[in-house]
Formats: structure tokens, sequence, C-alpha cells
């Protein structure tokens, strides 16, 4: 039995439901780099094409780590290089198409909007969302098992913006590992077997 996929492609969005971002957004990024990255490489999920391009986000630090991390196992180093960032949303009034939505179901929305691999599909979405006039995407996680909307992909010009950078943490260990992701130290030397 193989698993065909149920995801089409965009068609007319006319009525697609919209909603406003939350006010608050988490992200993990680099230690000491700002938050506000709009990919366009196509490394994710809903990139855009240059020049435009997509921000990652998340509702909270859970859905955040989880994203981040794929669910690893991470190294200590791997956290020790990244914060958590609290930032607001540049446009407060920006409209997201609202995938979890009842009604989206009626454009063909589908889960593996957020789950299938490769991209393709999801990117074209993005760009059918962005030509509809929305600014950005309300959608569940693919490693976020809490099967809510926890997910915000802003929509905007490609490469780093000059948006507030928000209260930036630390991410600790402790974080990591409360939201189900294995944290592993480097093996000891006296551990290792050095072949020549």
């Amino acid at each position: 039995m193989s698993a065909e996929l149920t995801l089409g492609e965009p068609g007319d969005l006319t009525g697609f439901p919209t909603m406003g971002p939350p006010r608050r957004l988490v992200r993990v990024c680099g230690a000491g780099l700002e938050p506000w990255w709009f990919s366009s490489d196509g490394s994710g999920r809903f990139d855009l094409k240059p020049p435009y391009g997509t921000c990652y986000l998340a509702t909270d630090s859970y859905a955040a780590i989880r994203e981040a991390s794929r669910l690893g196992p991470v190294s200590t180093d791997w956290v020790a290089a990244r914060e958590l960032r609290q930032v607001s949303p540049p446009d407060a009034k920006a409209r997201l198409a609202a995938t979890t939505r009842q009604a989206a179901g009626r454009y063909g929305v589908t889960t593996e909007l957020v789950t299938v691999t490769p991209y393709d599909l999801p990117h074209r979405w993005a760009a059918a969302f962005r030509k509809h006039g929305c600014d950005g995407i309300r959608h569940q996680l693919r490693h976020d098992q809490r099967a809510r909307p926890s997910g915000i992909a802003l929509f905007g010009s490609a490469g780093l913006a000059a948006f507030d950078g928000g209260a930036a943490s630390a991410l600790t260990v402790a974080e990591v590992e409360a939201v189900g992701v294995k944290v592993l130290a480097p093996p000891h030397s006296a551990a290792l077997t050095v072949v020549s």
C-alpha cells in the first residue's frame, strides 16, 4: 500500500481564511544574531523566491526549540551557540493565511502542507498566498505534535530585516531537554580510539 499525496496545487484563493499574528513570537537563532532573517534559498518549507523571502517563527519556546532542533539529538555546542528571541510581529495587522481553520479545507489544504518533503509544493502554496495578498502563513509545525497552529511564516524582502530584535535569552540544555530533545556532550578523549 503506497501513501498518495492528497495535497494538490493551490487554486483560486478568493475568500481563503486569514487571521492576525499573535502579539508575541519566538525564534531560536544563532547567539548574537538578529532574528529577522527572511530565507529565499529554498531550504525552508515556505521560502519565497528572491527578491522575497520568509521568516520562520513560533508561538512559544516549545515549538521553536523542537522545530529548530528537528528533534535532535543535538550537541551541547549546538545549544551554547543559540539563543531564544521573543519578538513582536513587525506588523500587528498582518494578514496570515489561516491554514488550520476548517474553511481552509475547502481550498484543498491538508496537514501535508507542513509535512511533505521536498518543499516544492509548499513553496508554490506560499507564493500563491503572497500573490493573494497574504503577509504570511499561520500553520502547524512538523515537529510540534500538539496539532495546533504554532508556526508563523512571515513574508518580506529576502535577507536581514531591521525590525526590533526583541528580548534575547541564552538557550539552555534544560530547556532543550524539557521539550523532548536529547542533548549529548562530546565524548571524552579517553573514550576515543585514534586510528592512523
